[in-house]
């Protein structure tokens, strides 16, 4: 039987999620920075995948908290979903207490996931009420916070020898740095035209 294109949105979510949280990704993530940030992105953009996947269920089971739910989302174009609950959920625990707490404490740990998986499955629901250059523009700025992340960790780490994430060595901190430099310069470079393309501007 062939898989729709929604049902592969719900198996490569699910998939994505289970690389992400395993005993050897957990216990890897509280050694190794990079692969910290790296299990973080698939859980989340795994989430985010069965939040598309679910966006489409709600309009055929129907019922009053799904219209509401999809109502809102469709006045607000997706951002207060995806941008802003999904956003400051992510944001919450990369601020340096947070994160700290999510690497040394189990219960830390719990809270992340939760949380992040909360936030892939709003930003997945607000993902399908997004037109084409406002999914460009949200995707270019996933990569340049990325990339802003870089910096501010390379600066922190290489030029004020500045650790404010001390559950890791400030070695890994510079690594990390380079490594999101890396991820982030070519899909950001192409999303930005991407916007423009979509806004018609050429």
């Amino acid at each position: 039987m062939e898989l729709t294109p929604d049902k592969r949105y719900l198996i490569f979510g699910f998939i994505l999620i289970l690389a992400s949280i395993n005993p050897l990704s957990l216990m890897l993530d509280k050694i190794l920075e990079l692969a910290k940030f790296s299990f973080d992105m698939m859980l989340v953009w795994g989430a985010g995948l069965i939040g598309v996947w679910l966006a489409k269920e709600m309009y055929i089971l129907g019922g009053p908290i799904s219209r509401k739910l999809l109502s809102l989302n469709y006045y607000t174009k997706g951002v207060l979903l995806s941008w802003i609950i999904g956003g400051a959920l992510v944001t919450y625990w990369y601020l340096p207490e947070p994160f700290d707490f999510s690497v040394t404490s189990n219960m830390g740990k719990l809270l992340q996931l939760l949380s992040f998986l909360v936030a892939g499955l709003l930003g997945g629901i607000g993902w399908d009420a997004m037109g084409k250059a406002l999914k460009s523009f949200t995707l270019f700025s996933m990569f340049s916070m990325m990339a802003a992340v870089a910096e501010i960790f390379l600066e922190m780490a290489g030029y004020y020898s500045q650790n404010f994430y001390p559950a890791y060595p400030t070695s890994q901190l510079i690594q990390t740095s380079y490594a999101l430099f890396a991820m982030a310069a070519v899909p950001s470079t192409y999303y930005m035209v991407k916007v423009l393309k979509d806004l018609g501007l050429f």
